[in-house]
């Protein structure tokens, strides 16, 4: 592992300490231009120690996009995104075990075609124009604290929302009441 800002991947775990990318990332979908800062077809555990920055510099391109596969995201570090597209994006599910997540996105903040399990953290989740979170199942918070901000919803699911006793969570959208 070097020293300093760095970002160390190993079996499935992917460890951002104090690291700071700009730019487009890896081209996944060469056909539409589709871009990510963070790829994954596995599934894939990172951890957050210290500040960390991830920025999209692509508009309607990813900041962390697993495909067909899950995101678990987790330790004491913070992340800061932002991205013209999605900002977490994942096929199978995403749970977030800890750490600070501040994302700014224009299309939804936190996505999956599977379960967005919060089990601790704290979550600051802003969408330009779509819901700030958004799962094709179930949105689940258990613990931490949880901000979001979307367009045209706060949070939006198919199949259900569940909100652990004496949790809160602030959620506003920039709609202008219509």
């Amino acid at each position: 592992k070097p020293s300093g800002g760095y970002a160390y991947y190993n079996d499935g775990k992917l460890t951002l300490n104090n690291y700071s990318y700009e730019g487009k990332g890896y081209l996944y979908n060469s056909s539409k231009g589709d871009c990510a800062v963070i790829y994954s077809e596995n599934d894939l555990t990172l951890e957050l120690i210290g500040n960390n920055t991830l920025t999209q510099t692509e508009s309607n391109s990813d900041m962390i996009y697993v495909f067909g596969a899950k995101l678990t995201v987790g330790g004491d570090g913070k992340l800061t995104g932002t991205a013209g597209g999605y900002g977490l994006y994942t096929d199978k599910g995403i749970t977030i075990n800890g750490g600070t997540i501040e994302v700014s996105t224009y299309r939804t903040s936190i996505i999956s075609s599977g379960d967005v399990i919060i089990n601790d953290g704290d979550i600051t989740a802003e969408s330009e124009n779509y819901a700030a979170i958004f799962s094709d199942y179930d949105v689940t918070v258990n613990g931490g604290n949880v901000t979001v901000t979307g367009g045209n919803w706060a949070i939006d699911y198919s199949t259900g929302f569940t909100v652990a006793e004496g949790m809160k969570i602030q959620a506003s959208t920039t709609v202008d009441g219509e």
